[in-house]
């Protein structure tokens, strides 16, 4: 049922609760382009050529994440567990805390890519139950992973994906699809517990405005779905892709806004870099990760 691989590295710091660190809890997502050995595809996509510029991309990569350590950071073209371990130990020292990269396979049998993500476990939360993917979203979803955090008092429960680009119109309707089959996951999560905290991140391809009726992601946003667009709770422009296009979204249940179940959403940034074009985008990524900050919050 579930295909995954799950390693723990133990390098940094100690364990520390949440509150040590303000009550705050950051979740990020960025889409590393093609980051994967150099003959591992079918495919010349862009990765590393050789065993120099895999390391050298890999330290970029770390290097262009939020300040703080993130909680949670999903990650999309990933060509391995491998990669998610190697990263996993550049954070690790950047950071100085304990990280678990979590991998699920990929059904993509075009791009080879997979999701994959990376715990900060030294903020004192854990991994419940079985990360990897699920039979509601596998047949629809070539590149997805779910995955639950747990501190004791409260729960995150986190998909990763990253969706068709919507070249032709095949692809369209099928990154359609993907959407719905979305919707169809948060609202049996929601079903299951109307205050869950989810959230659904990664690259969603989505070229359309933020809020715009015409977006694929639309059946699963308020008000006529279970999700807000987190773009959407400020008044600011944001572009997370080199060309100027915000394919990269994180989406929150409602819980997620009011704090009632135990975090409520505070603010997002997109770190934007000046390396997604020309040479510099086989060194680092034409992405720019995206951060939403969480504040601990009293359960209604």
């Amino acid at each position: 049922m579930f295909q995954m691989v799950l390693i723990l590295i133990l390098v940094g710091g100690g364990a520390f609760s949440a509150s040590a660190v303000g009550g705050r809890i950051l979740i990020s997502t960025l889409n590393c382009n093609a980051f994967f050995g150099g003959n591992e595809t079918r495919l010349q996509m862009g990765q590393p050529s050789t065993a120099e510029d895999y390391w050298k991309k890999a330290e970029n990569l770390v290097g262009l994440w939020s300040a703080s350590p993130p909680l949670f950071i999903g990650l999309q073209e990933i060509g391995g567990a491998r990669e998610v371990v190697n990263l996993s130990k550049i954070a690790a020292s950047r950071y100085h805390h304990v990280f678990q990269p979590v991998f699920a396979n990929t059904k993509d049998t075009y791009t080879e890519e997979a999701c994959a993500g990376v715990v900060d476990v030294s903020q004192g939360w854990q991994i419940a139950g079985h990360p990897g993917r699920v039979p509601l979203l596998d047949a629809m979803l070539s590149k997805h992973l779910v995955i639950e955090l747990t501190n004791g008092s409260s729960t995150l429960k986190i998909c990763v994906v990253h969706l068709r680009r919507p070249i032709g119109k095949l692809a369209k309707t099928e990154q359609e699809n993907q959407c719905k089959t979305l919707k169809k996951w948060a609202d049996a999560e929601l079903t299951k517990n109307p205050k869950a905290n989810v959230i659904i991140l990664g690259d969603f391809n989505d070229s359309k405005p933020v809020g715009s009726e015409e977006s694929p992601l639309a059946p699963l946003l308020s008000p006529a779905g279970p999700l807000c667009d987190v773009f959407s709770r400020t008044d600011q422009t944001f572009h997370t892709h080199a060309n100027g296009r915000a394919y990269d979204r994180i989406l929150v249940s409602d819980a997620l806004t009011t704090g009632a179940g135990g975090w409520k959403f505070q603010s997002v940034a997109v770190q934007r870099h000046a390396h997604g074009k020309g040479a510099d985008k086989y060194w680092f990524t034409d992405h720019f990760p995206v951060t939403a900050t969480f504040a601990l919050a009293a359960k209604n």
